[in-house]
């Protein structure tokens, strides 16, 4: 990703925290129903307890309360560009592990067993295909067992002209490029559909 990208990125997200605060609204989602329901598709990707999640494009961290309640033991990071996003992240979840990167230029020197990013590929990038492509060997190189990632699906009635929406099967074609074990799931109620990116088979799910 190019600087001037990036940093029209982070004046997106950081212009709605100025304007709404902590609130969904900030991290572009509707309410805390849709927020929740993408947390709980990502989380199915297999049994995660007892696992380390990154969260990429963790934004304020709600992912990491959601994992406590629902999961045990579960070891949570949270990474994400923007600085006012995770200062915020810090200050409601102090125990939390939460930092400012990016990782095509500084990956972490560590692994975690699954990597999950929800809504960080849906803003609309020069080369976009490409771009996700970088991204997800990227996440994929940071887990040792999967990756869970969202996007906007093509069969919608309307489409923001800031927004990528990307068409499922070509979503699958590329993530088998990278692994041959791959899930689609687009069969939850919202105008968007997730992938999971295995290592290795995974049985019983």
């Amino acid at each position: 990703m190019r600087d001037r990208d990036k940093n029209r990125i982070i004046e997106l997200y950081e212009s709605r925290y100025d304007t709404f605060g902590y609130d969904v609204k900030s991290v572009g989602w509707g309410n805390i129903e849709s927020q929740d329901l993408r947390f709980r598709i990502l989380s199915e990707i297999a049994d995660i307890s007892s696992s380390s999640v990154c969260d990429l494009g963790c934004g304020f961290g709600d992912l990491y309360p959601y994992l406590r309640k629902h999961f045990d033991r579960v070891e949570y990071f949270g990474i994400d560009i923007s600085g006012k996003l995770i200062n915020e992240a810090k200050k409601r979840y102090p125990q939390a592990n939460v930092e400012v990167r990016d990782i095509l230029h500084n990956p972490p020197q560590r692994k975690y067993d699954y990597v999950f990013s929800s809504g960080t590929l849906s803003f609309k990038l020069p080369n976009h295909k490409k771009y996700i492509e970088k991204m997800l060997r990227a996440m994929m190189a940071m887990s040792s067992k999967g990756v869970s990632v969202n996007f906007l699906s093509s069969y919608v009635d309307y489409q923001l002209e800031k927004n990528f929406h990307f068409a499922p099967e070509e979503a699958l074609c590329l993530a088998k490029k990278i692994t041959k074990f791959v899930t689609l799931r687009h069969d939850y109620p919202l105008y968007e559909f997730t992938l999971y990116l295995y290592h290795d088979w995974v049985s019983g799910f």
